[in-house]
């Protein structure tokens, strides 16, 4: 503007020298004084429209309606593209010719007109600059192209699956009541719809760009709500009438009072076989725990119960207590708003059962030992699967879950220990042979069972075969061991502590030799925190398998009482309750 203020000052300055000459050679005459006067009207004119900026619009420009005059490019483009943008294009059903059903704006639509190439062309030529008023004018003469246009089908398809739905419907919304500044408040009810989704997709995407789009009729049917604004203004009227202004709750000559505002925020409504429903939200019950949980509260007593190998030799009953019953007094409250009670709301009160103690006994017999088990299992976190065998002595065999297969992590290298000694034995494998990482067959064997290394397992395992060392273990009565699942190697407490009694027995391998090699690894495992733990005056001979929450431990313990198999596999447990169970196991035991 500076710029054009300067020049425009400049011309002034011309024209009035022009004009003072003119007046002096014309004696001052009235007619000359006009005639120079509009000369240097038109000469600023020219001026003001010579130096109008080349990158804004003629004054008074309209494109499409939209005045841009004066106006930058980039402004005037911008102001188009976002009028487009936001025209709206009214969709009506053929059911409803009065209230369009949606207004969605040509963006939503997918539609994108884009007007910077035709407002770029517009220009203001220095030779109509020179043309007195053309700046006035000009615009009249302007012919502007026909915008650019993008479509894009996945807004369209987004814009109809949320508007309309998938499959063109829409479920109603029913009038609710909301609770909202300390108030309850008459939401109303939303319309459903339902059309014809490729006829209302084929009529969107015909839509062409307009700043005033054409209205939109499809065939379609306005789906009504089952409960409307009035009809929930009625039972928002008669809860109001219900509490009034305060909420009185009673129990055995104890009332409290609530405030309307509070006992409205406790309020749900639902639609209930089409009528609305009111009942209560957590925020009560909450209330009603704080309020009268302590108030209605009685401890119950405690039955003492005996037993001996879980048979119930006495029981002693305690007295029963009392204790709020939050739901059924959520009930009551919500008849009461439902006003289906005039009377005030009282506390509901459930029986509470005395608890149970036990003292419990095991006697030492197989029955006792399992029962021991059982009752150990189950009240620990995790999944056991359990098998004693005394191999001398009283000779007890117990268990609990003993078939019960489980992943068996390393406690699988047993049979493969198993197997290698059959081959020794046979003469089709030598001490010598070399196995992996430059380790010989004598190495690897050790290593396998004293560090429980993975190379040498799995070298052996490969070198035996998974058909030929399931076919092994079954031959000797493991028939529920398995190397040929999909899930991972299985075996179970049963198994595990068949393969471990023959073993000690020497009912297997016929060489003791080999039975010896085989107990000394045992022997010298290095991982002693389950049952050598829990056994620490016995000595004892395991393998154990650890892997994600399996823990497993097999062993053969021999102490002062006599030798015996005793194989705990777990799933969630832990290294010190295996060690309390072995311990539990070999305390019974000696009695």
């Amino acid at each position: 503007m500076k710029f054009v203020r300067r020049h425009f000052d400049i011309a002034l300055g011309h024209a009035s020298v022009a004009a003072q000459r003119i007046h002096h050679h014309a004696f001052r005459t009235p007619r000359l004084i006009a005639v120079s006067s509009a000369v240097l009207v038109l000469i600023a004119i020219v001026v003001f429209q010579f130096t109008w900026p080349a990158d804004k619009l003629v004054m008074f420009a309209n494109v499409d309606s939209i005045s841009v005059g004066g106006l930058t490019k980039d402004e005037a483009t911008k102001k188009l593209n976002d009028a487009y943008a936001n025209a709206t294009v009214p969709v009506f059903f053929s059911d409803d010719a009065a209230t369009p059903k949606a207004s969605p704006t040509l963006s939503e639509l997918g539609v994108e007109v884009e007007n910077e190439a035709r407002i770029g062309v517009i220009d203001y030529p220095w030779y109509w600059r020179l043309v007195p008023t053309s700046g006035l004018w000009y615009h009249t003469m302007l012919r502007v192209a026909e915008p650019t246009l993008v479509r894009s089908a996945e807004a369209l398809l987004i814009y109809t699956n949320t508007t309309f739905g998938e499959e063109c419907r829409v479920e109603p919304v029913n009038a609710t009541i909301e609770f909202k500044a300390g108030d309850l408040v008459v939401v109303p009810e939303k319309a459903g719809s339902l059309c014809d989704k490729e006829e209302l997709t084929d009529a969107l995407e015909g839509v062409l760009p307009s700043l005033s789009p054409a209205t939109l009729t499809i065939t379609g049917e306005t789906i009504p709500a089952a409960i409307t604004a009035a009809e929930a203004e009625v039972v928002r009227i008669s809860v109001v009438e219900q509490i009034s202004d305060e909420l009185m709750i009673a129990w055995e000559g104890t009332k409290k009072s609530v405030p309307a505002a509070t006992a409205y925020g406790w309020l749900a409504f639902s639609e209930e076989n089409g009528s609305l429903r009111a009942s209560v939200n957590d925020e009560a019950r909450a209330w009603l725990t704080e309020n009268f949980g302590g108030i209605v509260a009685i401890a119950a007593g405690v039955s003492q119960v005996t037993t001996r190998d879980f048979v119930e030799v006495s029981r002693v009953n305690g007295a029963s207590g009392r204790a709020l019953d939050v739901e059924a007094t959520a009930a009551v409250l919500g008849s009461f708003f439902n006003s289906e009670s005039q009377n005030s709301p009282v506390i509901q009160t459930r029986t509470v059962a005395p608890s149970v103690q036990y003292t419990r006994s095991y006697s030492p017999t197989d029955t006792g030992l399992s029962a021991l088990m059982k009752n150990f299992a189950e009240s620990r976190p995790g999944v056991y699967g359990i098998r004693l065998i005394e191999l001398s002595g009283a000779r007890r065999n117990a268990s609990y879950n003993g078939d019960r297969q489980f992943t068996t992590a390393s406690t699988y290298k047993l049979f493969v220990a198993y197997s290698t000694l059959l081959r020794i034995e046979s003469g089709a494998w030598s001490w010598s042979d070399q196995i992996t990482g430059g380790r010989d067959l004598a190495r690897c064997f050790d290593d396998m069972i004293v560090k429980s290394d993975n190379p040498c397992a799995d070298a052996l395992l490969r070198k035996i075969g998974y058909t030929q060392i399931t076919n092994e273990a079954k031959a000797i009565g493991a028939s529920r061991t398995s190397f040929l699942g999909s899930d991972g190697i299985k075996s179970t407490a049963n198994d595990e502590a068949l393969l471990l009694s023959l073993l000690q027995t020497g009912q297997i391998l016929s060489q003791q030799s080999s039975r010896n090699t085989f107990i000394s690894a045992l022997q010298r495992n290095v991982y002693r925190q389950g049952i050598p733990k829990g056994i620490p005056s016995a000595t004892v001979a395991n393998k154990v398998g650890f892997l994600e929450a399996l823990l497993h431990d097999a062993a053969i313990v021999t102490a002062p009482t006599g030798t015996y198999v005793l194989v705990i596999l777990t799933e969630g447990s832990s290294w010190a309750a295996i060690a309390d169970l072995a311990r539990e196991i070999e305390a019974l035991r000696l009695q």
